[in-house]
């Protein structure tokens, strides 16, 4: 029978997010043979509360955002299952979700839309359709960015795009914040490279699957409302924090700054 790994590639202002997020996938998320959770080199210790999942470091980027999409896109260094289970920090499952949702037959299921389409809605997801083009020399016409915090993939295919693409990696290096787009490359490779493989849906006619999970915000932080939402669903707060306090006050800042900023521009 396939293996499933769920893959979670998250940071140390994350972990808290983590904590949730764990709780969630034992509590609720079926379908699934283990979890590697990773890290970027050097933050290891902010994983000292895991319990049975498995713990890798990833590369350290200086720009984290191109780093922890880096780290997806290799992550086939490290499962072991058949598919990868990409699951963000901020997504809490709830009861009756399943892995499995994810797959029509042996075929992982991929959301997509027309880039025409979100060109008429005005759409901040454009921006996605060169950034595809510059590195694969050929311009999409679907954008794969689709879907709540989680998505399914083949391990074959991850692998599939390393060996075709060996300086990816230094390719993400030299890009700035904002020109890399792991599920746009991997969504396009996988049906340009291996079309039969996944069962791609657009968006607009057709039904995603229900993740039956909740994706909250972590750049919010976990605020008195958000705890209280994720106690209502039964969850709790298990780890003590591992962030120094200089982290503490830069995510404070970087909070409260965020809040002045909708509140000033709230309607």
């Amino acid at each position: 029978m396939a293996k499933v790994s769920i893959f979670i590639r998250t940071y140390k202002r994350d972990v808290a997010w983590l904590d949730f997020c764990l709780q969630s996938i034992h509590a609720n998320l079926k379908g699934w043979d283990e979890i590697v959770v990773a890290v970027p080199e050097g933050q290891e210790g902010h994983l000292s509360h895991l319990g049975s999942e498995r713990r890798v470091t990833t590369p350290r980027f200086l720009e984290d955002y191109v780093g922890q999409q880096v780290a997806k896109l290799q992550a086939h260094r490290h499962v072991t299952g058949d598919y990868v289970f990409f699951v963000d920090s901020d997504v809490v499952f709830l009861p009756g979700s399943d892995v499995r949702a994810f797959l029509d037959g042996d075929r992982p299921i991929v959301g997509k839309r027309l880039y025409a389409s979100l060109a008429r809605e005005g759409s901040a997801s454009l921006k996605w359709q060169e950034v595809v083009a510059d590195f694969f020399g050929a311009t999409p016409e679907w954008e794969y960015m689709r879907g709540h915090g989680c998505r399914l993939y083949r391990t074959a295919t991850l692998k599939a795009l390393a060996d075709e693409f060996p300086g990816l990696e230094g390719y993400a290096r030299g890009v700035p914040r904002r020109r890399f787009s792991e599920f746009n490359l991997l969504g396009y490779f996988a049906e340009s490279r291996e079309p039969d493989r996944y069962r791609f849906i657009d968006e607009e006619t057709g039904k995603l699957p229900d993740s039956r999970s909740r994706q909250f915000w972590t750049i919010d932080g976990l605020t008195p409302g958000t705890l209280a939402e994720l106690a209502a669903l039964g969850f709790r707060p298990r780890w003590p924090t591992t962030l120094s306090a200089f982290d503490r006050a830069k995510a404070w800042l970087s909070q409260t700054t965020r809040a002045v900023k909708r509140w000033r521009h709230r309607p």
